[in-house]
């Protein structure tokens, strides 16, 4: 497999080139940009595996430039940002970002947070692929190796990886109730601070993607006080 290719979205110059060299240590390709409007143009040049986003950048805002970068990939973001409130590292999650990392931060920290990322999302050669999911009766196909769903009327996209790993989980245990906890462990990898909300995110981004009603369910069905199921293949009979 090729070295994954980080691309680092960063104002401050210190702290930009103190990234790259923590990254290119771990073994990565890096590249690196000061604004919205240089990272976008170097992303459409060479697409990256990953990348590390500040939202707070001169010209074009991160969120802004996190919009931009979801309208035609699916490449995972995570932030990284002064912005340390519930409510903005929520709004992060909801614009389609796969973690969120508040400044200050260890480089350490950033580092390992990208191998867990990139473990999810670039499987290594020889891996055991997973089988393709199809629910509902039918109609939602998903392939997590790929991240690729089509649903019966044609229509199909990408999940991110939180998204994948959160419909995987509750398909493996078709049925049952899995308590929030679980999903949490599976999409985020700590049950800390806001991450608590996160599965939340996720289903709410699974629900908007895919057609699915909170109010009248035909994939996931929320369990007040407990967690989530897919509504049961029974009921799509």
């Amino acid at each position: 497999m090729t070295r994954a290719r980080i691309l680092i979205v960063e104002d401050e110059p210190q702290l930009r080139g103190l990234l790259r060299l923590y990254l290119e240590r771990a073994g990565y390709a890096v590249a690196d940009a000061g604004d919205g409007e240089a990272a976008l143009a170097a992303f459409q040049a060479e697409p990256a595996d990953l990348v590390i986003l500040d939202l707070m950048l001169p010209g074009m805002q991160g969120e802004v430039l996190l919009e931009a970068l979801r309208d035609g990939s699916e490449v995972p973001i995570l932030i990284t940002s002064a912005k340390r409130s519930d409510a903005e590292r929520i709004a992060g999650l909801r614009l389609g970002a796969d973690d969120y990392l508040a400044k200050p931060f260890n480089p350490h920290e950033l580092t390992a947070r990208v191998a867990a990322i990139l473990r999810r999302t670039r499987p290594e050669p020889g891996a055991d692929g997973e089988a393709i999911l199809s629910l509902a009766g039918g109609r939602l196909v998903l392939d997590p190796a790929s991240r690729r769903y089509t649903l019966r009327n044609g229509a199909g996209g990408r999940l991110t990886p939180g998204e994948t790993a959160l419909l995987t989980l509750l398909a493996r245990r078709p049925g049952a109730v899995v308590a929030r906890e679980q999903l949490l462990e599976a999409v985020a990898r700590r049950p800390d601070e806001v991450y608590e909300r996160v599965v939340d995110v996720h289903v709410a981004n699974l629900r908007k993607k895919l057609g699915d009603d909170a109010g009248d369910p035909w994939l996931i069905e929320t369990i007040p006080s407990a967690g989530y199921r897919l509504v049961a293949e029974r009921d799509h009979s």
